[in-house]
């Protein structure tokens, strides 16, 4: 009777493990689902918000807020990154009654304060690695058609500077290319670099999954790209995308992603595209070469007159120590203190850091600065303690540190998303850091919601995911 007693009592233990499985598996299934739409969701934002549709920032407000609700639902744990955004954006609340010009602050402050809200959004919905290659995927095709777009104007205009006897382009760039108001070439070739990394990341993702193939042709989105940057007649946005392929091996390598040997493959097979995209570019156009390379005139009244606006805006940041003029206000801040001579560069500070300086103060500079620290720190973390993928020849198990006795499937499903999403961290961080660089002579991503938004979500794809209580 006892023997009776404990099978039955074995078996409704076995069909209650099985049915709790089956339930975690339901949600676990119905999780990666909802990150799925959300991914769509969000790359389709970032091309709404390029396109200016009307009362489209009303309908994207009340979608993040929504994501947000699932802080509500769930235990979830602030890390150190995420506190010092929403200190930033407290920082920009206030600091609003000292700018010299509120209006144009509150804009700003609208802005900022979206970004942080993508950047929570894809903190709390975007988990798994499919997931971020959704999200890439869609910002890559925007990129893609951005820089369809540009390639076609260059040709064209080209084309009749050509027909009309002018053979160097350089004098002429800023015609070459004219992006839809209110964007200007300089900061729109700051977005397309910014829609670099997430065209990589999509081949990244497929080549771990072990698709050749597929990862090969998923390349013509990032290859379009490199060809509008190369196109723009700017060396700021070649050297940063050059600077890109040399940050994303070195990431990998550091990351214990690929090998030292395959990541030096890497990086000279990525040279190698650039250097023959930029050959063939310049067999069409002669000057284009020069560019990159050579001194020209308005290269040099370009770097004079950055000098001097830079002098300035240092002057009047001395005068606004603490909270700076205001977000938005270093245009008008220079313009009404400017002289004949440095009136055309007074549009704008030409530097990120000395904006950030002449709008926001030494405070403003220091929060803002210790949120890339924080998120470099996450980034560096989450790269130092990752699971090395084996070369080729060695064996498609891709956990190296899993013991030796079979572990359960969700541990080895967790342990092998987290391998594949490594590489596409890799793309993100690498991808922050040449458009930074770039901006150290430009200073265009806080003058636009969408490059503020791609900024927010780059940095949020490149932090640890947040540690999540287990369902009870």
């Amino acid at each position: 009777m006892k023997t009776t007693v404990s099978f039955e009592h074995a078996a409704a233990l076995r069909a209650s493990a099985l049915e709790s499985r089956e339930q975690q598996s339901l949600r676990a299934n119905t999780r990666m689902y909802i990150g799925l739409a959300w991914a769509f969701a969000l790359g389709a934002l970032v091309a709404g918000f390029y396109l200016r549709i009307i009362s489209f920032r009303l309908w994207v407000s009340l979608i993040v807020l929504a994501a947000l609700l699932l802080l509500v639902l769930k235990n979830r744990h602030m890390q150190a990154v995420d506190w010092s955004l929403l200190l930033v954006a407290a920082f920009e609340i206030v600091s609003l009654p000292f700018s010299q010009y509120s209006a144009n602050s509150f804009r700003t402050l609208v802005a900022v304060a979206f970004s942080a809200l993508m950047f929570f959004a894809v903190r709390l919905t975007i988990r798994q690695s499919i997931q971020v290659s959704v999200l890439s995927g869609v910002v890559a095709v925007f990129g893609a058609c951005l820089g369809l777009s540009a390639i076609d104007q260059f040709a064209a205009e080209a084309r009749h500077l050509q027909d009309a006897g002018f053979s160097d382009l350089l004098a002429f760039r800023s015609r070459l290319i004219t992006p839809p108001a209110p964007w200007i070439s300089g900061e729109w070739f700051t977005l397309i670099l910014l829609t670099l990394p997430f065209a990589c990341a999509v081949p990244a993702y497929l080549w771990c999954r072990d698709r050749r193939w597929p990862a090969t042709f998923s390349l013509l989105p990032a290859s379009i790209i490199a060809i509008a940057l190369t196109l723009s007649l700017s060396r700021a946005a070649f050297w940063s995308t050059v600077l890109f392929c040399f940050s994303v091996c070195a990431f990998l390598v550091y990351s214990r992603t690929f090998s030292f040997r395959f990541g030096g493959v890497l990086l000279g097979g990525t040279l190698g595209l650039l250097i023959l995209i930029l050959a063939c570019e310049s067999a069409m156009y002669p000057s284009l070469l020069k560019t990159y390379i050579g001194q020209h005139t308005t290269q040099t009244r370009s770097t004079q007159g950055r000098e001097r606006i830079w002098t300035r805006s240092f002057e009047l940041a001395r005068a606004h120590p603490l909270v700076g003029v205001g977000s938005s206000n270093a245009a008008l801040m220079l313009l009404s203190t400017s002289d004949d001579e440095g009136t055309g560069f007074a549009g704008r500070t030409f530097s990120l850091p000395i904006q950030v300086l002449l709008e926001k103060g030494i405070i403003g500079v220091a929060l803002y600065s210790a949120f890339l620290a924080l998120a470099s720190r996450e980034c560096l973390l989450r790269m130092r303690y990752s699971t090395r993928i084996p070369d080729h020849g060695e064996e498609n198990s891709r956990v190296s540190h899993l013991p030796a006795k079979p572990p359960r499937t969700t541990a080895v499903a967790e342990a092998k998303d987290e391998l594949a999403c490594q590489p596409m961290v890799c793309c993100f961080a690498a991808g922050l850091i040449a458009v930074l660089s770039r901006e150290l002579t430009y200073s265009s991503l806080m003058e636009h919601n969408v490059t503020m938004v791609l900024v927010a979500i780059s940095a949020a794809l490149v932090c640890r995911p947040e540690v999540v209580e287990p369902d009870k």
